[in-house]
């Protein structure tokens, strides 16, 4: 593996630069159904719907025009989007396409949407439009219609060994560098060959792959006082004393439990514990692992928004990557609580919370459902995503040294121990 290749950020979504995104979005040069992404090209019914929706409603109307004249433009990274009709053609491309691998030097990993409304999130009027819960359950159907060709085998064809699909010697070697053994070897595949797609049968199958046994296994898993991490992810932050209801929109009050939990009635029994956060890329592992023993309490999807942020003045487009602690008071997200076997851990929960295209929060597990520590309770489809581990005050907490901010911890790896319990 060459060590030049720079891995991308973890919890980055999008290039620090977005003008290389012009290319990667409108220069493709076909549809996987052979027909050319012309600008005459009849837009799909669900698009047109999306369209119609803005045009019938004079908030959104006057909001979508105004986030244009808000917008921050460097580099021509918008020159093709003048408008919001600009803006329907090029969502119209996108569903039709699978994500291609941007390359080691642009950086791109596969979020196509989110790269072209990035953008828009870091303005007022884009703050009113992806807060608007028509605006969501439009996009909500966008991201069905467009998962109905990420699962078909059709969408393999950026599963190849071609110029910016995913097996390509580039590819291959920017997925490889981290687990530092090679894709064919982390990964369970079907198929030996690159050229036969490793076996899988869609892109949605490729991004919710699975590590095999032999990676990341769960380490003294008979230790009661051992938490594991429920996702391979990058550490947003650890935060204890979390208030019922808090000022989640202004930077530094960062959770609301309340509104995190969607008033569930469990709420009560977290206020003033803790919070564990973390951010999962667009090339991480995407399932979700039980981070104790336990019997699964109650789950919960809830429906929310995809893109909205916390508003900054950073010219960094990615700004729903810098509005983690946000984003799981507001966005698409489901809860899974867990009673564990340790009294002293208790009843605790694990956050998943969706962001931004075909973010599909698939739990697995039904209540009722014995644990234990790394056995799957769901996943993520298609998209950016972060998650969260909630407890009790009364859970004697202690992180290991090695769990800091911005630090990568691997699923099933010990995160916490019970103080005065056995560490090891």
């Amino acid at each position: 593996m060459s060590p030049s290749l720079y891995v991308p950020d973890h919890g980055r979504w999008v290039v620090h630069k977005p003008a290389v995104l012009r290319g990667w979005t409108y220069d493709q040069p076909a549809l996987p159904r052979g027909k050319k992404c012309s600008s005459d090209r009849k837009l799909a019914p669900v698009i047109q719907e999306f369209q119609q929706l803005i045009e019938d409603d004079p908030e959104l109307f006057m909001c979508f025009h105004r986030m244009f004249d808000e917008v921050r433009r460097p580099n021509g990274n918008l020159d093709q989007v003048f408008d919001y009709k600009g803006l329907m053609v090029a969502l119209d491309r996108i569903i039709t396409q699978a994500p291609r691998f941007g390359g080691a030097n642009n950086l791109v990993m596969g979020v196509p949407m989110y790269a072209v409304l990035a953008p828009f999130c870091n303005t007022p009027s884009g703050f009113n439009v992806f807060t608007n819960a028509k605006v969501n359950a439009q996009l909500h159907k966008i991201f069905d219609v467009w998962a109905e060709f990420l699962v078909s085998p059709e969408s393999r064809y950026v599963l190849t060994t071609k110029e910016q699909c995913w097996f390509n010697p580039t590819a291959l070697d920017v997925m490889s560098q981290r687990l530092g053994t090679s894709f064919y070897d982390a990964w369970v595949c079907r198929d030996s060959d690159p050229d036969k797609h490793y076996g899988f049968t869609s892109w949605d199958d490729f991004f919710t792959r699975r590590f095999r046994p032999h990676m990341r296994e769960v380490i003294d898993p008979d230790n009661p006082n051992l938490i594991t991490a429920a996702c391979e992810a990058h550490v947003h932050t650890i935060q204890s004393n979390i208030r019922a209801v808090d000022k989640f929109w202004i930077k530094g009050h960062s959770y609301s439990l309340s509104h995190m939990f969607n008033r569930d009635s469990f709420t009560p029994l977290f206020v003033g514990g803790t919070v564990y956060q973390g951010i999962l890329s667009s090339l991480d592992y995407h399932h979700w692992h039980s981070p104790v023993d336990g019997v699964v309490r109650k789950t919960c999807l809830i429906p929310g928004t995809y893109y909205a942020a916390r508003l900054d003045n950073d010219p960094d487009p990615d700004v729903v990557s810098r509005s983690q602690d946000f984003v799981t008071a507001i966005a698409a997200r489901a809860l899974i609580f867990i009673e564990s076997n340790n009294p002293v851990i208790g009843l605790m929960c694990f956050v998943a919370v969706g962001l931004g295209e075909v973010s599909t929060c698939k739990i697995t597990v039904k209540v009722g459902d014995r644990l234990r520590k790394g056995d799957d309770l769901g996943s993520f489809h298609f998209g950016g995503s972060t998650h969260c581990l909630v407890f009790r005050p009364q859970t004697p907490l202690k992180p290991f040294p090695h769990v800091q901010p911005g630090t990568v911890q691997n699923v099933n790896s010990n995160i916490f121990y019970i103080e005065n319990g056995t560490k090891n």
